[in-house]
């Protein structure tokens, strides 16, 4: 990004991305949620940041939050500090860069009576060279997008996640930089560009949240705004460092999810929720021409699940 358009950026969001923004809308993070008590709401990424206080919220509100995380140790500790809450988290460890992992907690949801009241598609990395997953899949493709579609989507076939059922889609504002694109989806080690997947990955869940909406489920995108977490200090060092004392908390950034899941507002196509409202999911003119239309996404990622359940079913995963 050039100077100027990085001076731009950073004017035109530091308040309201920032904890100053939250609080000049008068929001404050609640002791409860209502709507929650009684629910079960599966958070993936939930072992530490915006999953950990997305799954500690819910279950102070008196929900039932799966907790799904790769380190059996985190774990633990995330169930430590719910004990004594009115609901409780219950930890299911996976890997969700693999694939296998992913169809693996979906059919272990399917038998879950009762089913899944909410999903909160939380897990999401940035990365600033080329890295592949187990199975050969570009990683951030496979974390961002790709394998939380394939859990989501095995959820519906199951029934697991009935209509009526809430998902949210953890977005960001890093996806107002890039229109809508097939570019940048799945990149090669050459020329890689973290920031321009990252922005891509983020604005198809738009599509992804407007397909399912249409399929009956209440399905939203939202972003978090800024929020100080152990991912921005990895992927953003020098953005945190900077910028630190006005980044939004955790349970700030976890606020809209928990909302959305209890008030259920009607899910309007194409907007990204923020700070509990539904917002333009443009800021600039150049993202707003796509470069791939709705369906361009939808297939891409249909197909692209088709083929790595194949090579699943098969043992080919190199």
């Amino acid at each position: 990004m050039s100077l100027s358009k990085t001076i731009n950026f950073y004017g035109r969001f530091l308040i309201p991305f920032s904890r100053i923004g939250y609080s000049l809308k008068g929001l404050k993070t609640p002791e409860q949620y209502p709507g929650l008590e009684g629910r079960t709401i599966l958070i993936t990424g939930a072992t530490g940041g915006i999953g950990a206080a997305l799954a500690i919220g819910a279950a102070n509100s008196g929900a039932t939050a799966l907790a799904v995380g790769r380190s059996t140790a985190k774990l633990d500790q995330l169930v430590s500090q719910a004990e004594g809450l009115p609901g409780r988290i219950e930890p299911l460890r996976a890997d969700l860069s693999l694939a296998s992992d992913s169809l693996a907690l979906a059919q272990l949801l399917a038998g879950r009576a009762g089913g899944v009241d909410a999903l909160v598609n939380n897990v999401g990395i940035l990365n600033h060279a080329f890295e592949q997953t187990g199975e050969g899949i570009d990683a951030m493709y496979a974390v961002n997008i790709l394998n939380p579609y394939i859990l989501t989507e095995a959820l519906i076939e199951s029934g697991a996640l009935a209509p009526g059922a809430v998902v949210v889609n953890m977005a960001s504002g890093g996806m107002y930089n890039a229109p809508q694109n097939l570019v940048f989806m799945e990149q090669g080690a050459e020329n890689y560009n973290g920031f321009a997947a990252y922005a891509t990955h983020k604005r198809a869940q738009l599509v992804l949240s407007d397909d399912w909406a249409s399929r009956g489920l209440d399905a939203y995108t939202m972003h978090p705004g800024w929020v100080d977490t152990d991912g921005v200090k990895r992927s953003l060092p020098k953005f945190r460092k900077v910028l630190r004392s006005v980044l939004r908390s955790e349970a700030q950034g976890a606020d809209t999810a928990l909302w959305l899941i209890g008030q259920r507002p009607q899910p309007r196509p194409g907007a990204l929720w923020f700070d509990r409202a539904a917002r333009a999911a443009h800021a600039f003119k150049h993202t707003r021409t796509p470069l791939a239309n709705d369906e361009d996404i939808r297939v891409k990622l249909a197909a692209d699940a088709r083929t790595l359940k194949s090579r699943l079913e098969s043992g080919d995963t190199e």
